[in-house]
C-alpha cells in the first residue's frame, strides 16, 4: 500500500512539472515581439542625420593653430530591420547656405577655404543596426581669420542601396566661430606711424594732442577738447586717423585709457573702427562696446575678420562717464 502511494506521489510531481514547463513556455511566447504583417513595409525605412534633429548647432573654437574634430553620423529607422549594409555619402553642401539664410533672415557665409573640411565622408550602417560610424567635420579656428560666425551645411548626398531620406533631417547646419583666449599677435611697431586726421584735441600736463596716442608712452594721452569756449565744447563722436608705415594684416586693436580712478569717466565705451588700404575708401571693422581692464586700464578689440590695411580710424561714439570728453593714452594694432 505504501509503495502505491509513493508511485502516485511521483506521478503527481511529474504532472506538476509538465504543467509548470508549459506555463513558462506560454509566458515566453506571450513576450515575443508581435509580428506585423504590413504590406510593402520596406517603404517606411528612412535614413537621416542624427545631428539634424535639433536645428542649427552652434560651435565656438578657441583661436589657435589646431584642427578640432566633430563626429557626424547617420541613422536608420523603419518597420523592418536592415537586411544588408547601407552606405551613406555626406558632403559639405554650399547650395544650402542661401536656403538657410532665406529661411532665417541671416547672412552667413561659408568659412574661408582651407579652414575646414569633412574627413571620411562616407559612413556605413551594418545590417540589424540603426546607427552608422562617424565622419568628421574638422575646423582650424586660426584659419577663420577672426571672430566672425560662418555656416557649414553638411547633407546626405547619396544612399546605396537606395533608401529615402527623412524630410527635414537631410542637412545639419553648423554655425562656427573663433574666440580668443588671449592675444596671439604681437603689436605692429610704431615706427613711421602718423596722425593724418583728428576731430579735436587739447593740451595739459600729460600732453593732450592727438599724436600722443601713438608715441609709445602710456603716461601721455590724446584728450578731446575739454575746455569750454563761450560755454561750448565738442561732444562725441571724437576720432583720430592713423597711417602706418606699411600695409599690414590687422586682427584688431588694443586701446589704453588714461590711468587713475578720477579719469575713469574718460575711457571710451563704444568705439567704431574703420580700415583702408589707400586712405580714401574705408570699410568698417566693427563697433565695439568695451570696458577698461583693472590691471592695464585697457581693452582689446578683435576684428570679426582680419583685413589688410595701411590706415585705420578710431571713432569714440561715447565714453564711460556719458559726458562730452574722452581720452586715449595709446593705440596698438596687431
Amino acid at each position: 500500500m505504501k509503495k502505491i502511494n509513493i508511485i502516485q506521489h511521483i506521478n503527481r510531481c511529474r504532472y506538476r512539472s509538465v504543467i509548470l514547463c508549459l506555463s513558462i513556455l506560454s509566458l515566453l511566447q506571450a513576450c515575443k515581439e508581435p509580428e506585423l504583417n504590413i504590406e510593402n513595409s520596406k517603404q517606411y525605412g528612412n535614413v537621416y542625420l542624427q545631428s539634424a534633429t535639433n536645428g542649427a548647432i552652434l560651435q565656438s573654437y578657441n583661436i589657435k593653430d589646431e584642427w578640432v574634430e566633430t563626429a557626424i553620423g547617420a541613422g536608420y529607422g523603419g518597420l523592418d530591420k536592415l537586411s544588408q549594409k547601407i552606405s551613406i555619402e555626406l558632403a559639405i553642401d554650399a547650395s544650402k547656405v542661401a536656403e538657410y539664410n532665406n529661411q532665417n533672415n541671416s547672412n552667413y557665409e561659408l568659412p574661408p577655404a582651407g579652414s575646414y573640411d569633412l574627413e571620411n565622408p562616407t559612413v556605413e550602417i551594418d545590417r540589424n543596426f540603426g546607427g552608422s560610424n562617424s565622419a568628421k567635420l574638422r575646423v582650424n579656428a586660426i584659419k577663420l581669420g577672426g571672430t566672425k560666425s560662418y555656416i557649414i551645411p553638411i547633407s546626405i548626398k547619396n544612399v546605396s542601396p537606395e533608401l529615402p531620406v527623412t524630410k527635414g533631417l537631410q542637412t545639419t547646419y553648423y554655425i562656427v566661430n573663433g574666440v580668443y583666449e588671449s592675444n596671439l599677435f604681437p603689436p605692429i611697431p610704431l615706427t613711421g606711424w602718423k596722425i593724418i586726421d583728428f576731430s579735436d584735441d587739447d593740451y595739459d600736463a600729460i600732453g593732450g594732442r592727438a599724436p600722443y596716442c601713438i608715441d609709445g608712452d602710456k603716461t601721455t594721452c590724446w584728450l578731446s577738447t575739454y575746455r569750454r569756449v563761450n560755454g561750448w565744447r565738442p561732444a562725441h563722436p571724437h576720432h583720430v586717423t592713423i597711417a602706418m608705415a606699411n600695409e599690414q594684416i590687422l586682427h584688431g586693436l588694443k586701446l589704453y585709457g588714461r590711468t587713475g580712478t578720477s579719469n575713469a569717466y574718460l575711457f571710451p565705451k563704444t568705439v567704431q573702427i574703420e580700415t583702408s588700404t589707400d586712405g580714401q575708401t574705408w570699410k568698417s571693422a566693427g563697433i565695439f562696446i568695451i570696458a577698461a581692464s583693472s590691471d592695464e586700464t585697457a581693452a582689446t578689440m578683435y576684428f570679426e575678420k582680419s583685413t589688410n590695411a595701411k590706415y585705420f580710424k578710431v571713432t569714440v561714439l561715447n565714453s564711460a562717464g556719458n559726458g562730452d570728453t574722452t581720452a586715449i593714452a595709446e593705440l596698438e594694432a596687431f
